[in-house]
């Protein structure tokens, strides 16, 4: 019997056909029937919750400006969709509270805090306090970070919060105990990483494994095979025939 298929969850959207951390990328995810969506969350300088991977505009608006350095009115000035295709020109920096409206009762959400060399302060008070006002929500966000004191912090704001463990340069012994000590569902590290004693190691301990970012079918039935337990991918189509990405195609 084959293995099951390993769950699709839209990276950034769909960010092989739209520009990244758009709502038109979120929207299009949703219309091509993803069940999960992925994103990043920063800070501005006014403390607005919004939806970007960068530390700055420099990749998707040609502009050196530290997410953090601006206010959220400073920082809807700029386009984030022409880098990709013209015909997606206008397009801004949603806020979090925007993808929240956009995906109700469509989708569960994957928010990756971005809180690295230059921290954000308050930022994960912030995002809880949020979600705590959107009751429409609970249960169906999972909170993940390569910052592993960020994550610490959201379980002692929220200790029934969904928590995902990214791996980044963490040994397996160190991931396995962490993800543990915070009562992580699942664990999050790249495709070259996988093997299957991280499979069965995760299994064996009731956390499931999620693998970032894999956009080839190859790769995602070598996935398979080895029983991952969801994928992260720019084309939330994955498996099925798949459209020509235009030419921006967001990188991994």
């Amino acid at each position: 019997m084959n293995p099951r298929l390993p769950a699709l969850i839209a990276h950034r959207g769909a960010s092989g056909y739209a520009p990244e951390n758009t709502l038109a990328s979120f929207e299009l995810a949703l219309k091509l029937g993803a069940g999960a969506i992925e994103f990043d969350v920063q800070q501005t300088k006014d403390g607005r919750l919004v939806v970007i991977h960068d530390p700055d505009l420099k990749r998707v608006a040609g502009v050196r400006r530290r997410i953090g350095s601006l206010t959220y009115l400073e920082l809807s000035q700029h386009d984030v969709g022409a880098w990709f295709d013209a015909k997606y020109r206008g397009e801004r920096v949603p806020l979090l509270e925007e993808l929240l409206d956009l995906a109700q009762g469509r989708a569960e959400l994957h928010l990756e805090i971005k809180n690295g060399t230059r921290p954000y302060p308050g930022i994960e008070e912030r995002i809880v306090n949020l979600l705590r006002r959107r009751r429409e929500w609970d249960g169906r966000v999972i909170i993940s970070s390569f910052n592993h004191e960020t994550l610490y912090l959201v379980r002692a704001l929220d200790g029934s919060a969904r928590l995902g463990y990214l791996v980044g340069l963490t040994r397996r012994a160190e991931a396995l105990k962490e993800a543990a000590e915070l009562g992580c569902e699942s664990v999050h590290m790249s495709a070259r990483q996988v093997d299957r004693a991280w499979v069965e190691s995760l299994h064996e301990r009731g956390r499931k494994l999620l693998v970032y970012t894999v956009n080839e079918p190859k790769d995602y039935e070598r996935l398979r095979g080895l029983g991952v337990d969801a994928v992260f991918t720019n084309f939330p189509d994955l498996g099925r025939l798949r459209r020509e990405p235009a030419p921006g195609r967001a990188p991994s």
